[in-house]
């Protein structure tokens, strides 16, 4: 290799360098201005400055893990989770993923706490799975003493939704037994509505063929109108 050669190269590496400073220091501005929104609770403008840091510095992973808290104050979850996931896989720094895995919990609890009042299934897996979370938090970083204690916290929760699942399941056997009782009762009544029937088709018949007489088919028919009554009364009942 000649002199000329190895002097381009040389310029080449010193350019190189020079665009990736230019770039970090953009998106560390943008990111920036986008922490001083964040910070004054105008989140959705922070959003479009952590974008543009995105933009400028597609690989940068503090402008997503930014984003993420911003959906998580906008009560975004969803995307919260998906950014925060997104972080915990691709950074290399444990300290970013400690954060990553944190917010993660919280974002799990709070979707959980919400759902206690229209599905406590979910909210139960919600919340097993926050916990999940700190406790990765935790490995990597054993004093975060806020972990340890949303984990105790969120223990209490998941007893007392599983206590609520457990009487709800007894309700709802309870209700299945009832149910099922008075599906019995109304299937004997129905058997004894049809014995009726048949009774007066064998009183008319037997009226027919003179078997009795006019007194003795009234005497029949009025009792078997009396039982279709008290049949009757019962089924309203039921």
């Amino acid at each position: 290799m000649n002199a000329r050669e190895f002097k381009a190269i040389v310029v080449i590496s010193l350019v190189l360098v020079t665009v990736q400073a230019v770039l970090a220091s953009t998106v560390q501005n943008t990111v920036h201005r986008g922490n001083k929104l964040y910070d004054k609770g105008h989140f959705n403008e922070a959003l479009k400055e952590y974008d543009q840091a995105l933009i400028d510095g597609p690989q940068a992973l503090e402008p997503k893990f930014n984003k993420a808290n911003c959906y998580f104050q906008l009560d975004d979850l969803a995307k919260a989770i998906e950014l925060y996931n997104e972080v915990a896989a691709e950074s290399k720094d444990m300290e970013l993923i400690a954060k990553a895995k944190y917010n993660l919990g919280n974002c799990y609890f709070q979707r959980g706490t919400k759902q206690k009042d229209s599905n406590l299934q979910k909210a139960l897996e919600d919340l097993q799975t926050s916990i999940v979370c700190w406790r990765s938090a935790l490995e990597i970083n054993p004093e975060n003493e806020k972990a340890a204690k949303n984990i105790e916290v969120a223990r209490l929760i998941i007893k007392d939704i599983i206590d609520q699942i457990n009487k709800q399941k007894e309700r709802q056997q309870e209700q299945a037994a009832k149910q099922k009782h008075l599906q019995e009762q109304l299937k004997k009544l129905l058997e004894q509505q049809k014995a009726l029937a048949k009774q007066t088709q064998e009183t008319n018949n037997q009226l027919d063929k003179g078997q009795i007489n006019q007194q003795q088919a009234a005497d029949n028919y009025k009792n078997q109108a009396e039982q279709q009554l008290q049949l009757k009364t019962e089924t309203e009942q039921i």
